[in-house]
């Protein structure tokens, strides 16, 4: 008997264990990249990979309210960033040169730009419950060279143990989405 109640307890710590850390999560920063030269920023609008429409604008919402509420940086207005974007011409930004991306520094007058793509938004049902599953990559390229410094991806939502167990935690995919971009950013500022 004891030998069960052993057996029982290490299987729900283990599961408890893996609902509760298991997050997909890579993380990259330059080592040698001085990130307190960076004052000004200007998010690019984010690109959308996954099948629900309109995601890219409003994950670029999203990180442009976080990157705002954690005042680490000047942002520039994406009005401005659009204006630049179209005086240059750029239609997929996912291939602009380094060349391109320094002159965009130049003209929005800034250290760095950060890149996004939403490699996955979804809503699902899981059981009688909907979950939300946001997955995201974000980059941070500085504008002197047009190098990658700084780069994150993570996924959130999905139902979790205790969620499951007790039917709980339907989340939109706004606020899963806003939750990845936590994730995100604080492998930046941590």
């Amino acid at each position: 008997m004891q030998r069960l109640s052993s057996f029982l307890i290490v299987t729900f710590l283990a599961a408890l264990c893996s609902a509760c850390g298991g997050s997909n999560m890579t993380s990259f920063i330059h080592e040698e990249y001085n990130f307190g030269f960076v004052e000004r920023v200007a998010i690019i609008p984010f690109e959308n990979l996954s099948e629900d429409r309109g995601a890219g604008a409003r994950a670029t919402n999203i990180f442009l309210a976080e990157m705002l509420s954690a005042k680490a940086f000047d942002v520039v207005e994406p009005g401005e960033v659009a204006r630049v974007l179209a005086k240059q011409s750029v239609v997929r930004v996912s291939e602009l040169t380094a060349e391109q991306i320094q002159a965009i520094g130049r003209e929005l007058k800034v250290q760095a730009l950060f890149f996004g793509i939403v490699n996955e938004s979804m809503t699902y049902r899981d059981g009688s419950a909907t979950a939300a599953k946001v997955n995201m990559t974000v980059r941070m390229v500085e504008t002197e060279k047009g190098e990658t410094v700084w780069s994150s991806s993570a996924t959130a939502g999905g139902r979790g143990f205790f969620s499951t167990l007790f039917g709980t935690g339907d989340q939109s995919t706004s606020d899963v989405m806003r939750k990845c971009v936590k994730k995100i950013l604080g492998t930046l500022f941590n």
